[in-house]
């Protein structure tokens, strides 16, 4: 099958992104002033051979590989997922992604996910592009007879200016003051205080929101002058779910170790990923939404 790359033109203002089938991994968003949002490294296998290293991955149904039976990161990004047809209105451009367990051909494991005998689901990506803006919305529905827990994630890579990401002045992420903040490195948990979380060292951190918070709303600084702010809201069954957020750079000797990633390249990039971490699984034909809007400041 061909990756070739589904281009949704805003045509009013001149934004466009760029969505691979293989995965239905968005790899660029350029906003109405010509600047490219998101970062792909320069080693990133864009031939259909693995996920994408860059751009928004997509996260389903487990989030890093609690299950042993499934890989890393589920099944979504390691397939071909059906283009529709990008269609250019005056405020926005949208196409819509579509992929039915079925046709997952790559990544399923050995588990309950093997095949449709014991789950099934429905999966709709639908991306956004307006001048400033770029919207994700993951819509999964349980089309099976049986309930199933899930994790689901956008992992999103946000290109940094002039390889500054270890300036803590240029690269941060702000907003997260008072979430749990679960170190995966060390496994210690803290309390965020009110400074930004910036890359001094290895980063990947999991960070809860507070009691009675549910939406997501950070700033990413990715430049002098440069910040977008991520916004990112989660409905199972028309329930509010809480969204949490991870923060990953690999730093030197994890970039050391990744194939697809140049050995320098951490300091061009931060992730800041969405994550809705469910506590409850999701039911027969009940359907589970997950936005993240990211607007260019």
């Amino acid at each position: 099958m061909s990756n070739e790359a589904v281009i949704i033109n805003h045509s009013a203002s001149g934004a466009c992104a760029k969505v691979l089938p293989f995965g239905a991994t968005v790899s660029s968003f350029v906003n109405a002033k010509g600047k490219e949002i998101l970062f792909v490294s320069k080693l990133a296998k864009l031939d259909g051979s693995k996920a994408t290293r860059g751009g928004i991955p997509l996260v389903f149904p487990q989030f890093g590989q609690p299950n042993k039976d499934m890989p890393q990161h589920g099944f979504l990004r390691n397939n071909y997922w059906k283009p529709g047809t990008p269609v250019d209105g005056e405020k926005e451009c949208i196409c819509d992604f579509t992929l039915d367990l079925k046709d997952v051909v790559n990544g399923r494991g050995e588990g309950v996910w093997k095949d449709e005998s014991t789950v099934d689901c429905s999966i709709t990506l639908t991306v956004k592009v307006s001048a400033d803006a770029l919207t994700t919305i993951l819509t999964v529905e349980n089309s099976g007879e049986n309930a199933f827990d899930y994790q689901t994630l956008f992992h999103t890579y946000y290109q940094i200016e002039d390889g500054k990401a270890l300036d803590t002045n240029i690269c941060n992420v702000t907003g997260l003051a008072g979430y749990k903040r679960f170190d995966q490195l060390t496994s210690i948990e803290t309390v965020q205080g009110d400074e930004p979380v910036a890359v001094e060292a290895e980063l990947d951190c999991i960070f809860s929101p507070p009691e009675n918070q549910s939406t997501l709303e950070v700033e990413v600084s990715t430049g002098a002058s440069s910040k977008v702010l991520v916004h990112a809201t989660a409905a199972a069954d028309g329930e509010i779910v809480p969204v949490s957020v991870v923060v990953w750079n690999p730093f030197v000797e994890k970039s050391k170790k990744m194939g697809d990633f140049g050995d320098e390249e951490y300091h061009d990039m931060i992730c800041v990923e969405p994550l809705v971490n469910a506590s409850d699984k999701l039911q027969t034909g009940k359907k589970v939404s997950f936005l993240q809007k990211i607007t260019c400041l």
